[in-house]
């Protein structure tokens, strides 16, 4: 039986972020997934996307002929969710939001030392952090059954190297 190891790279970043935007409002909801439908009317959510190895970057490890990738980058995807009754303010609860969370990612300490001093080891390999931002940041919204729906959802990077 697999059990789940949250030490592990991208999970260990997720619950770093998770628990940090926490901080935001106690009140607001905070999942390591994708938003639901049944999701409450303020959240965010944190989950990985995407790994990308750099092929540039495959070194010999081990048994002759196997190569694995040195540098590899995470895609961590961050939504914010308003929904409102009221579309004005509904926009301006969700445009706080979505800046709140970025501006987070730019320039929190907690996240930026945490980000940067997470490592798990693998069969004898570390894999360490080497930097992390933001590459975009897209906006929907809509009305549905008379609540305004906003999203944000934030692609985020993480770059890591395996020693």
């Amino acid at each position: 039986m697999i059990v789940a190891d949250q030490t592990l790279f991208p999970y260990n970043a997720v619950n770093l972020l998770a628990s940090r935007f926490q901080t935001i409002d106690p009140e607001l909801f905070v999942c390591k997934r994708p938003l639901r439908e049944s999701d409450p009317i303020q959240a965010i959510a944190v989950f990985a996307e995407q790994w990308v190895p750099d092929t540039e970057s495959l070194e010999m490890r081990g048994a002759l002929g196997a190569q694995e990738p040195t540098l590899s980058t995470y895609y961590i995807s961050i939504q914010c969710f308003i929904k409102d009754m009221d579309e004005e303010r509904g926009a301006a609860i969700h445009a706080t939001l979505s800046k709140r969370v970025r501006a987070m990612l730019y320039r929190d300490d907690v996240i930026r030392i945490g980000l940067h001093l997470l490592t798990a080891t693998v069969e004898g390999s570390t894999e360490t952090t080497k930097g992390y931002g933001i590459r975009t940041q897209r906006y929907l919204s809509n009305e549905l059954q008379g609540s305004w729906l906003y999203l944000s959802q934030i692609e985020s990077w993480l770059e890591t190297e395996i020693n």
